[in-house]
């Protein structure tokens, strides 16, 4: 016990010296002060008194004298009326893809371009093809197409739809496995 107190105790030591140690710094080479060239100051220093005063009397020919400031009674003009936002343009959704609408062997730019990005995708290879599976869903998960792509052409498709409770009708869902 006594001796971990001993090494905190020195560790403690070595933070405020090397605090200390920072803060004697001259202050031009710490990190917050401005960089001045050394330079400049060796030209300031080997000018004369007189070179000094001279310099100052040409800054002082330099300013000009404050204009008066007059004030002219303003105004207001409405600013014309911004026009109005334009409308949100709603494009209809892409059709759901049935299974008798997709043809096997087509391309999967020409599926995804006619109905629109899947809400599932997966990708695998299987013996030296890429099998990917689209899912398009509808009616939350009622209604579902599985078109199953080998090679970026259409291999399978398959659709399965659950029937509509009736309304006020609390049911559990059924498995999907059938």
């Amino acid at each position: 016990m006594l001796k971990d107190g001993v090494v905190l105790a020195v560790i403690c030591l070595i933070v405020v010296g090397g605090i200390f140690a920072w803060l004697l710094q001259n202050p031009r080479q710490s990190i917050g002060a401005p960089a001045q060239p050394q330079i400049q100051e060796a030209a300031a220093s080997s000018k004369t008194p007189a070179e000094i005063a001279k310099s100052s009397v040409v800054r002082r020919k330099q300013v000009k004298p404050v204009e008066e400031v007059v004030e002219h009674p303003v105004i207001a003009e409405l600013a014309p009326a911004a026009p109005a936002p334009a409308a949100v343009v709603q494009h209809d959704p892409p059709p759901f893809p049935a299974v008798e609408q997709i043809a096997t062997g087509v391309n999967e730019d020409a599926i995804t371009r006619t109905y629109g990005y899947p809400t599932l995708s997966a990708v695998t290879s299987t013996g030296g093809h890429i099998i990917e599976t689209f899912v398009y869903v509808r009616d939350r998960g009622r209604s579902s197409t599985v078109i199953r792509l080998e090679d970026g052409k259409v291999a399978s498709a398959f659709s399965r739809t659950q029937p509509v409770p009736a309304a006020g009708v609390s049911a559990p869902r059924r498995p999907l496995n059938n």
